[in-house]
């Protein structure tokens, strides 16, 4: 039997004294209240704490689907203690992240996928709550990417919160709760005994089970079916239609390559470019600034070293600060290197002739730019690709090699053909707001006179089905879809 965590108690003793050295008043809990919101704020009374805890747990065990139980809990834990993002996480198996703090999706192959597996591996079997310790330098080829994440956001203190089921140690939990606090804000005590009486209520609300919707089955008339049979018997191939959109074919991508400003943008979208035009240009102050204040460094160092050099003959001491001063006459040299450099990247050239591809230069003009970020690319207008959006309900019919027929709005009257290379796994939302996978096709034979950026509609083919099926195919999914057949 393993010793689970303590009961919460609130005290009602006099005011102590809370982690921030603040008077706490009687009958508050410190750190249980989201922060105050703005000036006269009051902290929160046990009553307060208590409906809101009431509330959360109502709210996930009246929830009808196990996805909405888990957004809620991510989404609402901070009204308990203060939370800066919250991810839901299962124990065991595949795809750990279920759910993510405002809904986001997190990507389960990303550093911060790698930095939660990290920590599940470490602590699934502990019943209670713990709080991460810091990865050191030194052993970080142990955990990279879970230092990353607590390097990140001014520092970031992690709270694992397993949802326990019951004090017996054979019954573990299913899941558990990242909770990370930016700024280094530490965790304190009575939060985590807080979100450990918690944590036994929302494991509960998230591993109830929950009815199934149950619908009235429907039967057509037997005399429509017969009359039907021999139509809806006839062999076509099957297909789906769905938005596609021109793009350029392996463009070239433009990186920030350091941080700052830009400052001024010289192209724009659509616009030709030769190798080595000027794209962009960062605001260089800062850096003129810093070159001009190496530069009197590196003075200011030879001085110091001349006049060393003169004395040492006669200074024992001048002698010895002589290698110090010739050091120093290194660096500030390096440094002037450096920033000389600096000032020479301000100007982003192209390294490839081609069409500028961007969607909004306006943005762009004084915004902030980091190291690596994709900017805009340049690509050959003459080699292009078709995006599609296959509805995630059809992603069936999406194969390598399928073939394509595209219409473009700009010449609906004409079809081109093209075949399926690539097709995507992750769902998206489409320019209409539907759930849909990316597929990408390419131009059979030789590719037609288009630009990107143009729109139109693709006819995705399948493999030989029946007519029935084409027809009554989609019919059957809404159908299903609302009636729960």
């Amino acid at each position: 039997m393993t010793n689970r965590p303590p009961r919460f108690q609130i005290s009602r003793n006099n005011p102590e004294k809370g982690s921030g050295g603040r008077s706490i008043p009687p009958g508050s809990v410190p750190g249980a209240a989201t922060p105050p919101t703005g000036p006269g704020s009051e902290e929160m009374t046990r009553e307060k704490v208590l409906a809101r805890f009431i509330r959360l747990c109502s709210a996930v065990f009246s929830t009808p689907v196990p996805q909405e139980a888990a957004a809620l809990t991510v989404n609402r834990i901070s009204e308990l203690v203060r939370v800066d993002r919250a991810v839901l996480v299962r124990t065991k198996g595949k795809n750990p992240i279920l759910a993510v703090t405002g809904g986001g999706g997190a990507a389960q192959d990303s550093v911060f996928a790698d930095a939660v597996e990290t920590v599940r591996r470490r602590f699934r079997e502990r019943p209670e709550a713990v709080v991460v310790p810091a990865v050191p330098d030194q052993g970080k080829e142990a955990a990279p990417y879970l230092q990353k994440i607590q390097q990140a956001m001014g520092g970031t203190r992690i709270l694992w919160l397993p949802l326990w089921l019951s004090r017996d140690a054979d019954v573990p939990a299913k899941y558990a709760l990242w909770l990370e606090r930016w700024h280094n804000r530490p965790w304190d005590k009575a939060d985590i005994e807080l979100l450990q009486h918690a944590a036994l209520f929302l494991g509960h609300g998230l591993n109830r089970s929950r009815p199934e919707t149950r619908t009235r089955k429907r039967f057509t008339k037997a005399a429509v079916i017969l009359a039907l049979l021999i139509f809806l018997a006839l062999p076509v191939t099957s297909s789906v239609t769905a938005p596609s959109r021109v793009v350029p074919d392996r463009p070239h991508h433009i990186f920030a390559p350091m941080e700052g400003i830009l400052k001024e943008l010289y192209v724009r979208p659509g616009q030709w470019v030769e190798k080595g035009d000027i794209l962009f240009r960062y605001d260089s102050r800062v850096l003129d600034k810093r070159l001009d204040e190496a530069f009197r460094n590196v003075s200011v160092a030879k001085a110091k070293f001349l006049r060393l050099e003169g004395a040492a003959h006669r200074d024992p001491e001048a002698r010895a600060e002589l290698p110090v001063a010739e050091l120093e006459v290194e660096r500030a040299e390096a440094d002037v290197q450096f920033f000389a450099n600096q000032q020479k990247r301000a100007d982003v050239r192209t390294a490839e002739p081609g069409v500028v591809v961007l969607d909004d230069p306006d943005s762009l003009i004084g915004a902030a730019i980091q190291t690596g970020q994709a900017v805009m690319s340049v690509a050959d207008p003459s080699q292009t690709k078709v995006r599609i959006m296959v509805p995630a309900g059809d992603v069936g019919f999406l194969k390598k090699g399928a073939r394509v027929s595209i219409r473009l709005d700009s010449d609906p009257l004409n079809s081109h053909p093209a075949v399926i290379t690539r097709v995507g796994f992750e769902v998206k939302l489409s320019e209409n707001q539907v759930p849909s996978v990316l597929a990408e096709a390419i131009w059979v034979g030789d590719s037609p006179e288009v630009q990107p950026g143009q729109k139109g509609a693709s006819k995705v083919y399948g493999p030989s089905t029946v007519m029935a099926m084409q027809i009554l195919r989609k019919p059957l999914i809404a159908l299903r879809s609302v009636t729960g057949l």
